[in-house]
């Protein structure tokens, strides 16, 4: 066989000028092996695997390459190394054949007027011998039939060489011919490509060999297919085959429509030789067919099918701001996997009409502002509150109120909660148990006790729920933003799991939830890596890139302290500059979200303690190989090319407290080992981490000085440190009557931690900011005259009303909201402050409620000394009804 192969290649090659020719070995025989050639084509490339999971060499070629250098190949360890031929005759183990190199005619390739082309090293060879295809002749197969044509010159520019699973050359022609590689708007792929094929058409030429432009190749694929249709009414073609990879809309063949099917005689695919060989004395297993395969998994889903259909089925509702309760529903989903039939539902998703067929409804929501339901669950809430109770006593319907109205001040010992409480309890068995009498619940609520309704939202759906007749399977569950909020649910996800279990008598109890909230593996060093990138992404790009939001740059025009000289603390008006920037449109009522930037103290602290700092001006990106086989890098598109000091300033957050997974990651890279026990008991024991966080309020670098010994890796920052989110801040100006600008109000603040370790500021207002982002909630208009009462934040917003209606009132023009000119109504503010000395708005609101149509304008202040009226002490006019 590598005799023939041989004779095979000199024939064909020809010294450069090809011949097509085919060499066919015995058939396929009953009883008898194949004759096999384990190479896709006679000539190919070698590639070698690297440590780092890149390759060098061709890609492609990676397997057989293996496979050579199992079999006894010494391989070379170039990119243009020849592989021997893997040669298999019947019933034989392969055996391997090193080619000739004087057999095998390479060109090296060279471009006509980019002088360093030549210095890349690139060329190939000059004959295509395909060698893995079968060949089908009048019902007979020959596994073995290497044939070959001449090369098409795409095929060697576009597809080998430029290919990104190939020799992926062209960031590197790019960079040498000088291109924005940075842009896809730049075409520096195409550029660099034409480059390319420009340089292997040459080569071949200078070298006279037999090539073929793509130009050429496809005027004669038409002759040839009208030639067909003539003779035999058709011709099979493959549209992806024909099209040339370059410049394929300028040639005849991209706008011709074309059939596959196959004829005979004719080469079709084959397994590879590798994968269906079996050894001399191993048991031949019978390999199963498409068909078997996929008939046992359409019976193992019917059998899932069938034995999920008999478990209990749950309804998981969530209610979502920020994404955090949809989280929270999964994982509870997963762990209910395990013994239930669960789904998962956003509440506006969710037809409320189905509780009264629900068996089991868990529900995780947060509260959002004021007590409001979040957005997505305002027709869930208004719903649930239409719905009729039986335990209401009265035969008409309750009047509609908001469940705020209902129960923002309800809690489970008021009168009204007990007395429908009691009533249920005298129900007989054979009475009415309610609308969701057959309704198993429970109720996780997430919040933040720094807000006057605490979960307000869950607490009234829960109530609600049992007031409809629902049964409850364990008391509400709360967490705490501001306290372990993670491991509040965890710990109501296995008692509501333990519980429910109990009630429907299924599942394994909480052992399964021991198990899926098992705590994480930690992050493994040799699973990421920095890589060097080409250029660095505009900070302003990377925002809005890393947030999915249009960022603006807007500069400060001015920073004015709006309190008195003798107050301690410390309020600003800024100016900020939006003209020009149409995508910053506000109305009065509208906030405004900065993106700060950490203090540069902070970052550099940080960068002190990193192990292996890059250099400070190089770009980079983060990849991280999973724990599937091969050592495959993948890019993580977590945040935008970068330095190390530009994501650390404006990406991620180095100011607040680590998290307790992050403390885990750094005691696993102490080395000291009192340290390592001191970050995994904080990491470990809830409760002594909250003491822990609000006693020292430690920054990233405070941390880092508390443990010297941990070792900082550069990727662990990029791949771990929580991101920077911006903050919001009410506007305190009308668009018209400051036009091209913006104020904000933002009061500077500081703390001191009870760790006595000096004063520190918080990140929004520490320093200037790189970009806006404008988020538009529009205001509702009050027809009647509104009573504006303003303390402490709300004086932006009410500043922003009262320079609006000063300037409706100046004009009676007609505004964009209403199609007539209207007077506008009077108003009654009310304006509270800490001391007389911090009404920092004095002069303006004075100016502002005069010029408004303010019918009076008092200011209460808090408890001080006798000179500063209490706000209790402030008289109110009642407004006509």
């Amino acid at each position: 066989m590598f005799s023939l192969l041989c004779s095979h290649i000199q024939f064909a090659t020809n010294r450069g000028n090809i011949r097509s020719a085919i060499t066919i070995f015995p058939p396929r025989a009953p009883g008898r092996g194949d004759f096999r050639i384990w190479n896709p084509q006679l000539i190919r490339y070698a590639g070698y695997r690297q440590p780092d999971g890149s390759v060098r060499g061709d890609p492609a070629n990676v397997d057989i390459t293996e496979l050579c250098i199992q079999h006894g190949w010494s391989p070379g360890g170039g990119r243009f190394d020849v592989l021997p031929l893997l040669l298999q005759s019947p019933d034989e183990s392969p055996e391997l054949f090193p080619l000739p190199p004087e057999l095998v005619l390479e060109v090296p390739l060279q471009h006509p007027t980019l002088e360093w082309f030549s210095e890349l090293g690139l060329r190939w060879h000059a004959l295509p011998a395909v060698a893995n295809l079968l060949l089908e002749i009048g019902g007979l197969e020959f596994p073995a039939a290497p044939f070959n044509g001449w090369y098409m010159g795409t095929e060697i520019g576009s597809r080998n060489l430029c290919d990104r699973h190939r020799y992926d050359v062209l960031p590197e022609v790019a960079q040498r011919m000088g291109l924005d590689t940075g842009t896809s708007s730049s075409l520096w792929k195409d550029r660099a490509a034409v480059e390319v094929n420009v340089a292997v058409l040459h080569s071949f030429q200078v070298a006279q060999v037999t090539i073929v432009d793509h130009h050429a190749a496809t005027e004669s694929f038409m002759k040839h297919l009208a030639a067909e249709g003539q003779a035999r009414g058709g011709c099979p073609a493959d549209w992806a085959w024909i099209v040339p990879p370059l410049s394929g809309s300028l040639t005849p063949v991209f706008h011709q429509e074309m059939v596959n099917y196959h004829l005979s005689p004719t080469f079709r695919y084959q397994p590879d030789a590798w994968k269906v060989y079996v050894s001399k004395g191993t048991t031949v297993t019978r390999r199963k067919t498409f068909k078997e395969v996929a008939n046992a998994v359409k019976i193992s889903a019917k059998l899932m099918g069938h034995v999920m259909a008999r478990r209990v089925k749950a309804t998981i509702l969530y209610a979502t701001e920020t994404g955090k309760s949809r989280t929270y529903a999964w994982n509870l989903c997963q762990l209910f996997r395990r013994a239930f039939d669960p789904k998962v539902l956003c509440m506006d998703e969710y037809d409320v009409v189905a509780l009264e067929h629900e068996t089991l409804v868990l529900v995780v929501t947060s509260t959002f502002g004021n007590g409001d339901p979040p957005e997505c669950a305002e027709s869930f809430s208004k719903a649930l509150m239409e719905m009729t109770s039986p335990y209401t006593g009265t035969s008409q319907a309750e009047p509609p109120m908001s469940y705020k109205l209902r129960f923002n001040s309800v809690s489970q010992s008021d009168q009204l909660v007990s007395s429908w409480k009691k009533k249920r309890r005298q129900l007989s068995n054979t009475d009415s148990a309610g609308t969701l009498g057959a309704l198993r619940f429970a109720v996780f609520g997430l919040g933040s006790r720094a807000y006057p309704h605490f979960c307000a939202f869950a607490r009234a759906v829960d109530t609600r729920l049992e007031e409809l007749g629902g049964e409850r399977v364990l008391p509400l569950g709360e967490g705490d933003e501001l306290c372990a909020q993670e491991e509040s649910f965890r710990t109501w996800a296995r008692q509501v799991f333990q519980a429910a279990c109990e009630t429907f008598c299924v599942g394994d109890g909480a052992g399964g939830a021991e198990e899926l909230f098992a705590p994480p593996q930690g992050w493994k060093r040799h699973r990421h890596r920095l890589v060097p990138q080409p250029q660095a992404t505009e900070t302003l790009a990377g925002l809005s890139q890393l947030h999915k939001r249009q960022v603006f740059p807007c500069p400060v025009l001015s920073v004015e302290n709006l309190q008195s000289e003798e107050s301690s603390r410390q309020t600003l008006l800024l100016r900020v500059g939006c003209a020009g920037q149409g995508g910053l449109r506000h109305l009065p009522g509208d906030h405004l979200g900065v993106f700060p930037a950490n203090r540069p103290e902070l970052v550099r602290d940080v960068l002190q303690r990193v192990e292996d700092p890059p250099p400070p001006e190089q770009p980079l990106a983060l990849e991280s190989r999973g724990p599937s086989p091969g050592p495959r890098w993948v890019l993580q598109p977590r945040l935008p090319p970068c330095t190390l000091a530009q994501a650390l300033t404006f990406y991620l957050d180095v100011a607040a407290p680590p998290s307790p997974q992050f403390l885990q990651l750094l005691g696993s890279l102490a080395r000291d080992p009192a340290e390592q026990e001191r970050l995994q008991r904080l990491a470990q024991d809830a409760r002594l981490y909250e003491e822990w966080k609000w006693f020292r309020c430690p920054t990233l670098p405070e941390v880092l000085a508390e443990f010297p010994s941990v070792a900082l890796p550069a990727a662990l920052l990029l791949s771990q440190l929580p991101l920077l989110q911006p903050r919001y801040y009410s506007i305190s100006s009308a668009p018209g009557a400051h036009p091209g600008e913006i104020h904000l109000t933002v009061a500077v603040v500081t703390y001191h931690s009870e760790s006595e370790r000096g004063w520190g500021r918080a990140v929004g207002t520490s320093g200037a900011s790189p970009g806006l982002q404008g988020d538009t909630v529009p205001p509702q208009v009050a027809p009647w005259a509104p009573w504006c009462w303003c303390s402490g934040a709300a004086r932006p917003p009410w500043t922003t009303f009262t320079a609006r209606r000063w300037r409706r009132r100046g004009s009676r023009a007609p505004s964009a909201r209403c199609s007539r000119p209207s007077p506008a109504s009077p108003a009654a503010p009310r304006r509270t402050c800490r001391t007389c000395c911090g009404h920092s708005w004095r002069p303006r609101c004075t100016r502002c409620s005069a010029s408004a149509g303010a019918t009076c304008t008092c200011a209460g202040t808090s408890p001080w000394p006798p000179r500063c009226c209490r706000l209790c002490s402030t008289s109110w006019p009642r407004r006509a009804a």
